[in-house]
């Protein structure tokens, strides 16, 4: 008889025997639950049986036949999990559902019953990678609450590593390309859908509890790399202008969520400021630090700048754009006016028609030199100062560039429209609170280093009242003309035209008035309006007309063939007088073609020089005068002038070409002697005599006041003379010949003749019964004779001395006659006089 345990083992082994040759059926199998379950009701242990079918593979599974220890009794737990692993299940449906009444039974068999978070043998039973695509939530969730309740999450990493079985929002993805998307981190990885984000929704909130999990498998779970992620692809779609309108309002958005709860990492904060992502209304991307957000305070200066302001049109960014400007300042972006400069001094950009620069654009510019000159310690930019050179700026004139402008000062005496001054009418007078911002740009502040310019815009003008005021203010300025076109002078021609004028052109004087048609003369229009000095100074100026312009009017007068005036014949060669020298005489010689010829009262003719002789022979001209059909000889001044002596004239006709009378004559001798009987006598017989010397010397002395050497060479002459006497008065014959080729010719009778070049004087001989009108005769020719031949260069005393002389021949030249003669007339003999007379006439 078998005991308990031992028909336990009996029994059990007869069942695994009957399994080994065959499979056991249904039947048997609930016979095993059976009978195990009717032991334990009569509390009988089932242990040895159960030990001896355990391990046998009698029990039926959707994987095949196998041994109850590790089979699983499936149920609705299990569910999800047959759906990543071959779970060996009890053949529900080759046992029925009876089997499912056997629970405590199979489980005391080793069949796992309830899912009890029995991970291990998920994983055991984990189907291949490819079977693991396209999870579903409960799926997935199953593998990540695996991963955290075994040791070794290894196996199921390796098997979903590869395989696309995470949902996102854009489909099943491969872990490793997947975010878990914290609510926390305001969307960022929302703004863009480049992103493979976890489809929480689908998971459901029980998803953010499993990051450590989704993170090894290679998932994103941490902001720090969701931020690194975003900035790679931000540096995507800048580089090929794919950050639209609303990816931007959308990331300002998110940028406005985070900004102060979270840190940007550095490498995503450097992403925002330097890549180009921002639109400008240039039509370009730009980084926020290349931008400006516009604002009021630019209004003044958009319309002469080229600057990238965000693009705040409805076609773009919109009005909406401006509600974000702390943080598109905080990005790098320029919000403010005075933080901005910079873009203005780069994107300056004058319209081509300065009109269109208003008042507010321009002094607006000048408060961003201001700043700019406050936030550096040097000069402007160079690029900066080379825009803003242009013809920009308002005067009352014109437009200019800031280097030809100035700006006005009242103390100065100047009106705004004098020079190149800025327009305060135009402008206000806030123009000149920005002096210093003015003069940084280049225009001239201080007035008085202004004076070059004020002094190139005097050719603008043509009011003589402006010009007198700039050119006072010049003067007391010590200014210089530096150029040509500066180096003129206004000659009015009423108070609003004029001329401007070549300084070379002009003079300070023309005493004389004779340069009226040839040379500006100053003293007429500036006498009490300008110090002439300043032209002369500044100008250089001449004083007075050159021996040059005396020349150039010379010829002029020569040319015009008109007659001078007796006044501007005594005027030109009284300065030639005043200026005599070797240099004059030689450009007198070479320039003057005609020279003045005494031609009566109505005016002075002038006649080529060569035709044109000194009268040295009184008598002999006379005759010439009287026979030529024009005049002969050389002019003049009548009456004679202190001035310009009668002998410094002549001497200077002499030296500039004029030729002599006497010199220039021919004489035929032969017809002065012709027929008549000539008989040498002695000078006294013809009243040349000691009283007829003194006379002469007296009167040398006293009107002429001759010095004592030139009065004897003067007598000298007269006492070397050989007298002749003739019974009849001789006949002469002369001949002149002209450039021409016409000779003119003269026959001359003389009672008495003085020819000074042979010595010799021919006298017609008068004896005791002449008549008295004969003798009167006589007289007035002895003494016309003899005055003409010592004062022939005296012209303007023969008379005097003529009339003086025959008088005393009256009295025969007795000395006491003579002596009271000389002191009736208020003249007197000197003691070189006496001892020259003595010495002349010894004997008596």
């Amino acid at each position: 008889m078998f005991e308990y345990g031992e028909a336990c083992q009996f029994i059990g082994k007869h069942f695994m025997y009957l399994a080994a040759s065959s499979t056991l059926s249904k039947d048997n199998v609930l016979s095993i639950l059976n009978f195990i379950r009717f032991l334990r009701e009569k509390l009988l242990s089932p242990k040895e049986f159960i030990s001896s079918i355990k391990t046998g593979r009698w029990l039926r599974t959707c994987g095949g036949d196998r041994s109850p220890d590790g089979a699983v009794l499936f149920d609705q737990q299990w569910k999800t999990a047959s759906l990543i692993s071959d779970i060996p299940f009890i053949d529900d449906d080759y046992y029925g559902q009876e089997i499912f009444s056997f629970k405590t039974e199979l489980q005391l068999l080793g069949v796992v019953v309830g899912f009890n978070e029995n991970c291990q043998l998920v994983v055991d039973y984990l189907k291949p990678s490819s079977c693991l695509t396209y999870l579903n939530a409960e799926a997935f969730l199953l593998i990540l609450r695996c991963m955290r309740h075994l040791r070794s999450s290894d196996k199921l990493i390796a098997a979903l590593n590869n395989v696309k079985c995470l949902k996102t929002k854009q489909g099943y993805r491969y872990p490793y390309e997947c975010f878990l998307s914290d609510p926390e981190w305001g969307g960022l990885l929302q703004i863009f859908n480049s992103f493979s984000i976890i489809d929480h929704d689908y998971y459901g909130s029980s998803i953010f509890s499993y990051k450590d999990e989704l993170k090894k498998l290679g998932a994103m779970v941490d902001f720090k790399a969701a931020k690194k992620a975003f900035a790679l692809i931000f540096r995507q779609k800048a580089s090929s202008y794919s950050i639209g309108k609303e990816h931007t309002m959308t990331f300002l958005s998110f940028y406005r969520k985070l900004n102060g709860t979270h840190t940007f990492q550095p490498e995503l904060r450097n992403c925002i400021r330097e890549v180009r992502w921002l639109r400008t209304r240039l039509g370009d991307f730009r980084s926020p630090k290349d931008c400006v957000l516009f604002g009021p305070e630019w209004k003044s200066i958009y319309p002469i700048t080229v600057i990238p302001f965000i693009d705040s049109s409805d076609k773009y960014y919109g009005k909406d754009i401006y509600g974000y400007k702390d943080e598109l300042k905080s990005m790098g972006v320029v919000a403010e006016f005075k933080s901005g400069v910079q873009f203005v001094a780069d994107g300056l950009c004058f319209p081509q028609d300065p009109c269109r620069i208003t008042p507010a654009n321009a002094l607006s510019l000048l408060k961003c030199v201001g700043i700019l000159l406050e936030k550096g310690n040097g000069p402007l930019p160079e690029g900066f100062l080379k825009k803003v050179s242009t013809k920009w700026l308002k005067t009352k004139s014109d437009y200019l560039s800031p280097d030809e402008c100035l700006l006005f000062d009242n103390s100065t005496g100047l009106e705004q429209a004098d020079g190149p001054f800025i327009d305060e009418e135009f402008y206000s007078p806030d123009i000149r609170s920005y002096r210093k911002e003015l003069n940084a740009i280049g225009v001239i502040v201080d007035v008085e280093k202004g004076c070059k310019l004020i002094g190139s815009h005097l050719s603008s003008h043509y009011e003589f009242s402006t010009i007198t005021r700039i050119y006072n203010f010049l003067n007391m300025k010590g200014w210089k003309p530096d150029s040509e076109a500066t180096r003129k002078i206004w000659i009015p021609d009423g108070s609003s035209d004029g001329n401007w004028v070549d300084p070379d052109d002009c003079v300070l004087h023309d005493k004389d008035d004779l340069f009226g048609s040839q040379l500006y003369v100053l003293d007429k229009y500036y006498e009490n309006e300008v110090p002439l000095r300043f032209f002369s100074t500044v100008f250089e100026v001449r004083s007075n007309p050159s021996l040059d312009d005396y020349c150039t009017i010379w010829n002029n007068w020569e040319t015009s063939g008109a007659k001078l005036s007796n006044d501007e014949c005594c005027a030109f060669w009284g300065y030639v007088k005043r200026h005599q020298s070797s240099k004059t005489e030689k450009m007198l010689a070479k320039r003057l073609v005609k020279l003045p010829v005494d031609s009566g009262s109505d005016g002075v003719l002038l006649f080529n020089k060569h035709d044109v002789f000194i009268g040295d022979d009184l008598q002999l001209k006379d005759h010439f005068v009287l026979h030529s059909p024009h005049p002969l000889f050389v002019w003049y001044p009548q009456p004679s002038l202190p001035s310009l002596p009668r002998t410094k004239l002549t001497e200077l006709y002499r030296n500039i070409g004029v030729r002599t009378l006497s010199g220039s004559v021919q004489k035929e001798e032969s017809s002065s002697t012709y027929g008549l009987e000539l008989k040498q006598v002695n000078p006294s017989d013809v009243l040349i005599v000691r009283g007829l010397i003194r006379l002469l010397l007296g009167f040398l002395a006293g009107p002429l006041t001759m010095e004592a050497g030139e009065r004897h060479k003067a007598v000298q002459g007269l006492l070397n003379v050989t007298v002749f006497e003739t019974s009849e008065p001789a006949t002469l014959s002369y001949s002149l010949s002209l450039s021409s080729g016409k000779i003119l010719n003269v026959r001359v009778r003389q009672m008495i003749r003085w020819d000074r070049e042979s010595s010799k004087l021919y006298t017609v001989k008068i004896d005791g019964t002449a008549n008295q009108k004969i003798l009167l005769e006589y007289a007035s020719s002895f003494s016309e004779e003899i005055a003409k031949g010592v004062l022939w260069e005296k012209e303007d005393h023969i008379n005097s001395l003529s009339e003086l002389i025959k008088l005393a021949f009256l009295l025969k030249f007795d000395e006491e006659a003579v002596g009271f003669l000389l002191k009736s007339k208020n003249l007197q003999v000197f003691v070189e006089d006496e001892e020259f007379l003595s010495a002349a006439f010894p004997c008596e």
